[in-house]
């Protein structure tokens, strides 16, 4: 297959005042494989109730082509054999929107800083890419088709810390539970 891909970003950051911050944007992709411009609008709010504190909350969307992708190649050889992957032919752009809330915490002092990160995330898919096994050739291999099934979604959170010790010593560590559906 032969992709091509013609973005194009506009943002702006916005300090409403000393402690909130709104960032917003839109991106414009023109794909090969999808007939029409695709906006992908995002926007972020930042507030600092704290020197050291910042809550985020966030909304953006996004998109991946009807095409072949190396991970697709991937999860066809994971079974073992061969397994020829085609596009259906009405496969459309798979479509995201993705909410986000964080809390960060940063403390310095002289010698060191340390902090923590609580993220919450949740992302709904339209048009999910999944893959049908639809037969089998001449000799035995799978023959696959890319199709789009209906909603999926992803969520979770994610747990960091960190700390630095005099520039001399840096220990960071972080855990994330999602589920997918």
């Amino acid at each position: 297959q032969n992709a091509k891909n013609i973005g194009f970003f506009l943002q702006s950051d916005w300090e409403l005042s000393k402690n909130i911050n709104l960032l917003s944007g839109v991106r414009a992709d023109k794909h090969n494989f999808v007939d029409h411009v695709i906006l992908n609008p995002r926007v972020s709010f930042l507030y600092k109730p704290r020197l050291n504190t910042q809550l985020r909350l966030s909304w953006s969307t996004g998109f991946r082509a009807p095409q072949a992708f190396d991970t697709d190649m991937h999860i066809a050889f994971a079974g073992g054999g061969i397994q020829t992957i085609t596009l259906a032919e009405e496969l459309k752009e798979e479509r995201s929107q993705s909410f986000g809330a964080s809390l960060n915490y940063d403390k310095p002092t002289e010698k060191n800083i340390y902090g923590f990160t609580v993220e919450g995330f949740y992302t709904r898919l339209k048009n999910a890419f999944i893959l049908e096994e639809t037969g089998k050739d001449d000799e035995g291999n799978s023959l696959m088709e890319k199709r789009n099934g209906g909603f999926s979604r992803v969520y979770g959170t994610t747990f960091e810390v960190r700390g630095n010790y005099n520039r001399i010593f840096q220990i960071e560590g972080g855990f994330t539970m999602q589920k997918g559906r």
